[in-house]
């Protein structure tokens, strides 16, 4: 079968892997669609791939067979994989009901990471993993849960309260989806600084009411047209966001960091301190799975709008490329598996 591969001289490339069958509490998943991810685009520099992986941690899929020892799972099911759903169950971290820092998850058996993941035309997975798909939600949507879970942690732990004006940094993915969390989670008001014009554009179609390039935003507020925000997101990861959320937060504000930055982070204590700004930080996801399936299901979340190109997986080198051309693309995704 065809794969996409971090090879063990730290390419990404596309190769032929054998087919497998699935273990005890395995199952065998022909995979769908899988969304590429910024992370996946670094894969080559960051030590937490570890080759000959398969990559792809965003996918839906659907249930080929099953291994011994599986329950409540058929061939015939359409899924979606958490990629950092098999937690240990027994480190302090499982203990205290935060699965999402387990090192033997996000380490160790991270799909598409460190075991091989949804960039396959089939993929083994244990069953653990799984999420079911309802009749309502398509595939290529599914595929979105992962980023969409994300997004949904983000804001919905972050104290964001009913009337509140929200700044997010950053319109990639993820900061396209908190706009429109943040619309629905009661915000007065969403301001988006974002260096794309179609980023932008889609933003603002999507709910924004203010948009800005880097560097805009701060005059606005000078000027007066706007005033400080109470909650700032920052999902674009640049090095200097976090100052820019400092400088657009009033007093006693809250920043939400959600994206992760190559570079060590710089910014100015004093200008935070004087304002006893909040810094807060959610970590992928626990529970927020399941809610994002349903979100999707509901259609309360476009992802369509932000669904730049479908391409198959012979072509994976286009859709990688695409990524780093920001004024053209959002997320770009491979069709591993889906005949339609």
């Amino acid at each position: 079968m065809k794969a996409v591969i971090l090879s063990e001289d730290r390419n990404i490339d596309l190769q032929d892997r054998d087919i497998t069958e699935p273990g005890p509490g395995e199952v065998l998943l022909r995979s769908e669609y899988c969304g590429i991810c910024g992370t996946d685009l670094h894969a080559p520099d960051l030590d937490l791939f570890k080759p000959p992986v398969v990559m792809g941690h965003e996918f839906s899929a659907e249930i080929i067979a099953t291994g011994p020892g599986v329950a409540g799972w058929a061939p015939g099911m359409r899924v979606v994989a958490n990629p950092n759903g098999n937690a240990c169950q027994n480190c302090d971290q499982c203990r205290g009901g935060r699965v999402n820092l387990c090192r033997v998850a996000t380490m160790a058996e991270a799909l598409g990471v460190c075991r091989d993941g949804g960039m396959a035309e089939q993929v083994v997975v244990p069953a653990v993993h799984l999420h079911r798909l309802p009749d309502t939600l398509d595939s290529l949507r599914g595929a979105w849960t992962e980023p969409l879970a994300v997004a949904v942690r983000a804001v919905a732990h972050s104290g964001l309260r009913l009337g509140e004006e929200v700044l997010v940094i950053g319109g990639g993915p993820i900061g396209q989806l908190v706009v429109q969390l943040a619309r629905r989670a009661g915000a007065r008001k969403v301001t988006l600084i974002e260096p794309s014009p179609m980023r932008r554009g889609i933003a603002h179609r999507l709910g924004a009411d203010h948009v800005f390039e880097p560097g805009e935003h701060a005059g606005a507020v000078s000027g007066g047209q706007l005033r400080p925000v109470e909650r700032v997101f920052e999902c674009s990861g640049h090095p200097t966001a976090v100052q820019t959320a400092i400088d657009a937060i009033a007093p006693g504000g809250s920043i939400q960091l959600v994206a992760i930055s190559p570079q060590p982070v710089t910014f100015d204590a004093m200008s935070a301190l004087t304002k006893e700004i909040q810094l807060n930080s959610k970590f992928i996801y626990v529970e927020e799975f399941d809610l994002a399936i349903d979100l999707l299901a509901r259609d309360l979340v476009d992802v369509m709008s932000l669904t730049s190109s479908v391409v198959e997986l012979d072509d994976y080198a286009t859709a990688f490329d695409a990524l780093n051309h920001p004024d053209s693309t959002v997320k770009a995704l491979l069709r591993t598996g889906a005949t339609g």
